[in-house]
């Protein structure tokens, strides 16, 4: 189960949902494939320099292994998984058995095929690797091992439902004939060895390669002629009947830039096609789009803005009590006070799934109703009022926390806000040395059921797992586990969140959106239907 994690001003993946056809004119003729193949694009992106899949140690590094290296399975959704590099797939034993097998037709650049040889040799390497995204779940107790049947064919073993599991695997695999047949590397010598910056070509498996001549902070991507495509799954490729025989560009560029007026400069002059998230400079560059010199879109980001509700204190430690305090808020106006691209939200469920917008058809919204939240203040004995203090970053907004002191003014809360730095605010929230703190909050990769809990009293050891402790949610996730397939677990989840609202554990103010611009001539899967790194070879220049 994954736990709650808090993360700075993060900025999340976006998920990947289905392209819209990209053939189409506006004029609903078709482009032929000549006239959106071929191409070269510029894009800015964080800091690189480790680009073995599985090994990433910063988000620029998934952009090239994501495009360099198909993986075993893509996320379609938050809570869709399909295969790339695998074929077929299906849950055994109450899902304690994934079994799985490789496509027939997948190869490296150097035509060898991809086998589970290879996948043998990346679970080593991630298994002692502590870099690896893999080495913390393949050395939990949850996981058994994983034996191979034949040179496709493979069976994972767990000691518990993991139905989860495929979401670690949305990653490329280690060319065993390379690493280890031709550069003599054992696993534990694979992460710290001279070719985690420059990969040999030969390890090439995705649309692209990496082209000589690539350096930190000026990243070459060349298309790769040998792509055995994306044949793994009805919605890979999607609309071009000539895939997987193409890439659509020919070239892409990554440019690390840290200035944030160069990287806008660059993009005004054409020299960066896309522009992400550019806080402090949104409102200029939307209204300069709104001329037509370029377009924008913002799309949900992954992270949440949460009230964090410290739960041995006495009076947040009342479910009752905690709701009244999210039926006081109007989180509409709230969530407007955090600045551009805040939306009003309700669970902690990541906004890009499918799986959302279900429960909330369901569920309905909840209300906002301070009188009823007066009365429920009342009844639990506290008609005189009450003294709560949030702790929050220096940097946030006045406008919120003013209008959050308000609201709950009208029911009888009195809010006192305490200013601090980054260090002094963790420190203290991370030592339980708080009532209630705000916070900007990852959503999860899988579908949860029970958000910023812990299952035992014993497990309460920081700040982050707040005292909330509610094990008929449990008992529901382990019933839910047992189900393969994500939609046969939506009454489970149903059920698990209702009660959760019930429980109202940490209150939900909204959830963040990042914004993309991008130039005229650039068209695909961009930016809102789907990761930008997921889509590289659908994009196209015309």
């Amino acid at each position: 189960m994954h736990k709650f994690l808090t993360v700075i001003l993060l900025v999340l993946l976006a998920a990947t949902l289905l392209a819209r056809d990209l053939t189409v004119r506006s004029n609903n003729s078709r482009f032929d494939f000549e006239e959106i193949s071929g191409g070269s694009i510029s894009l800015p992106i964080d800091t690189t320099g480790h680009f073995l899949p599985g090994l990433e140690l910063v988000r620029g590094d998934i952009w090239v292994t994501a495009a360099t290296q198909d993986p075993l399975f893509r996320k379609l959704s938050v809570d869709r998984i399909e295969p790339s590099l695998v074929e077929r797939w299906e849950w055994r034993d109450g899902n304690k058995e994934l079994h799985i097998k490789l496509r027939d037709e997948i190869h490296w650049f150097d035509g060898t095929p991809i086998t589970t040889n290879d996948l043998e040799y990346s679970l080593a390497v991630w298994k002692v690797s502590e870099d690896s995204q893999l080495y913390g779940i393949l050395n939990d107790l949850s996981y058994v091992e994983m034996k191979t049947l034949d040179d496709k064919s493979a069976v994972f073993y767990f000691n518990r439902p993991f139905p989860e599991f495929t979401g670690y695997l949305r990653t490329g695999l280690l060319a065993r004939h390379i690493y280890e047949g031709k550069l003599g590397l054992k696993p534990e010598e694979v992460a710290v060895s001279q070719y985690s910056g420059k990969p040999p070509l030969e390890a090439t498996s995705g649309p692209f390669y990496l082209a000589e001549g690539s350096e930190k902070g000026k990243i070459i991507l060349k298309r790769n002629p040998q792509w055995h495509g994306g044949k793994g799954s009805e919605h890979y490729p999607l609309y071009f009947a000539e895939w997987p025989e193409h890439a659509l560009l020919d070239e892409i560029r990554l440019i690390e830039e840290a200035d944030q007026e160069e990287r806008i400069e660059m993009f005004l002059k054409g020299e960066l096609s896309m522009l992400f998230n550019e806080e402090g400079a949104t409102t200029e560059l939307i209204n300069d789009a709104k001329n037509g010199n370029y377009r924008y879109e913002f799309t949900p980001d992954g992270s949440y803005y949460a009230l964090i509700l410290n739960h041995r204190n006495d009076f947040l430690s009342k479910s009752s009590l905690r709701k009244a305090l999210r039926m006081a808020l109007d989180v509409e106006k709230l969530s407007g006070t955090i600045g551009i691209g805040s939306t009003a939200a309700l669970l902690p469920i990541d906004v890009r799934t499918a799986f959302l917008q279900e429960l909330l058809s369901q569920i309905g919204e909840f209300p906002y109703d301070p009188g009823r939240a007066k009365e429920l203040i009342v009844s639990a004995g506290y008609g005189k009022g009450y003294t709560l203090t949030i702790k929050v970053h220096q940097g946030v907004d006045k406008k919120f926390t003013d209008m959050l002191v308000k609201m709950w003014k009208e029911i009888g809360v009195d809010l006192k806000v305490e200013r601090l730095d980054w260090g002094s605010l963790l420190g203290d929230v991370y030592s339980a040395d708080y009532e209630l703190a705000f916070f900007r909050v990852e959503a999860f990769d899988y579908p949860e059921i029970t958000p910023w809990t812990v299952e035992n009293a014993d497990d309460l050891k920081t700040g982050w797992e707040v005292g909330y402790v509610n094990p008929q949610l449990f008992r529901i996730e382990r019933k839910a586990a047992t189900e393969g397939l994500w939609k046969d677990r939506i009454p489970y989840y149903l059920g698990a969140m209702k009660l959760w609202l019930e429980d109202m554990p940490i209150v939900v103010v909204s959830y963040s959106q990042k914004i993309t611009f991008w130039r005229q001539e650039l068209n695909g899967p961009v930016p809102g239907s789907g990761e930008l790194f997921d889509n590289l070879a659908e994009w196209f220049v015309h």
